[in-house]
């Protein structure tokens, strides 16, 4: 646990802070209904970190920055006159920094497709690394933020109220500028994907749940705080990339907010509950008539309820069946076990120590691949053993099933 938390801290204090400045940029981004503006940016500051890489700048050097910020800041220039084009009504502001982030992507594909590690280097920039990320990082970036941050919220009546014509243009202009430098900044830690899930989520969920931009921020610091502290565990306990769990959590998060949303409003719960049951009978009533139909093929209720409750494999098993079933049951898990166990020494040895010779590779290879086998042909044994036991089952199992559908269905509710 110490471990973990000396390992996850640094990270999730950075996905604080980029939480912290993008919720903020993000409930301006929704009220200007540029949602993509955020992928158009961070991928041209990519473009520009590409082009110093083919140029022999190390990643997260100054000179990587510069390029990437002389990038973004020309961007912010084209950004804000996309507003003027869009004024005729005939293009859509979206069109065009739809075209502008595509366009960015495909120079920067071209740029690295010739030169060593140039996938290894997209990799980087689309999901990034936060977990390798710290203090130090923090140290730079957070002074940029607070600056930006603290003007943008002083000055979002200015921004709300530009009009059209050069003024309007040097608002635009000085609104896509500060965000320039903070997404130049934020790529470098983050990833592309990673920072447009911390721009537009939060902010997304802020607007679902609060009507002020106050309470909107407030909901979306926590919502994404929460979703980054879940996701940097999850990829610790799993051993996942960091930065794409965090992107899927930041989505789980959202789905989870606007499932629970209509909850809050009278009598919701009720209904709910209503439809839930409902559906909940449906599955009990359909799978009942399949089994009876087709006792053999594969049964997703079942293999539900005997996962949670193994014991419910009696009601059709004789003894003799379930000992068949958990003698192979357990020589499969076995054969899994000693498979596992050699494919993480073959990946410690690369890893960590001495890597293992071409004899060494091709034995613990041979092993696995005979592990694998075997574990199959015990996984064989339980389908078979289990389809003939839900064969001789088919009608009585399958009317049961139906009957408890029809007994969980709420017939008041319906009538």
């Amino acid at each position: 646990m110490t471990d973990a938390i000396s390992l996850l801290w640094p990270p999730f204090l950075v996905a604080l802070c980029l939480v912290g400045i993008h919720a903020l940029f993000g409930l301006e981004i929704l009220r200007r209904n540029v949602i993509f503006v955020d992928l158009a940016l961070a991928q041209i500051a990519a473009l520009g970190a590409t082009v110093a890489f083919m140029l022999g700048h190390a990643v997260g050097s100054a000179g990587s920055i510069a390029y990437s910020l002389g990038f973004a800041l020309a961007a912010a220039a084209l950004l804000a006159s996309t507003r003027l084009w869009s004024r005729s009504g005939r293009v859509s502001q979206e069109a065009s920094i739809g075209v502008i982030y595509v366009v960015a992507a495909a120079g920067a594909f071209l740029l690295v497709e010739k030169a060593p590690q140039g996938s290894e280097h997209i990799k980087q920039i689309l999901i990034g690394n936060i977990l390798v990320t710290g203090v130090d990082e923090l140290v730079k970036a957070v002074p940029i933020y607070i600056l930006i941050g603290g003007a943008l919220w002083l000055l979002r009546a200015r921004f709300a109220a530009a009009g059209g014509g050069l003024r309007g243009w040097c608002w635009d202009f000085a609104f896509y500028a500060g965000f320039a430098v903070v997404v130049t900044s934020s790529v470098s830690l983050a990833g592309v994907l990673l920072v447009f899930s911390f721009l537009i989520i939060p902010a997304m969920i802020g607007v679902i749940y609060a009507h002020t931009v106050g309470r909107q921020l407030m909901v979306g610091w926590l919502a994404g705080s929460i979703a980054s502290a879940a996701g940097l565990a999850i990829s610790y306990a799993w051993d996942l990339p960091t930065g794409a769990t965090l992107v899927c959590a930041f989505g789980a998060m959202l789905a989870l907010a606007a499932c629970v949303k209509p909850l809050m409003q009278r009598g919701a719960a009720t209904r709910v509950a209503t439809a839930v049951r409902v559906m909940i009978a449906i599955v009990f009533i359909a799978s009942g008539a399949w089994f009876a139909a087709a006792p053999r093929a594969d049964q997703p209720l079942l293999d539900v309820i005997e996962s949670a409750v193994p014991a419910a494999r009696t009601a059709y098993l004789s003894e003799s069946e379930q000992n068949i079933f958990n003698e192979a049951d357990r020589e499969a898990e076995r054969y899994r076990t000693l498979a596992a166990q050699l494919s993480r020494k073959e990946q410690d040895s690369r890893w960590q120590g001495a890597a293992l010779d071409d004899m060494q590779v091709r034995r613990i290879s041979s092993f696995m691949q005979s592990y694998n086998e075997m574990r199959k042909g015990e996984e064989f044994v339980k389908r078979e053993v289990r389809s003939r036991s839900r064969e001789a089952a088919r009608w009585w199992l399958g009317a049961l099933l139906m009957v408890v559908g029809l007994l969980i269905a709420p017939w008041r509710k319906l009538t």
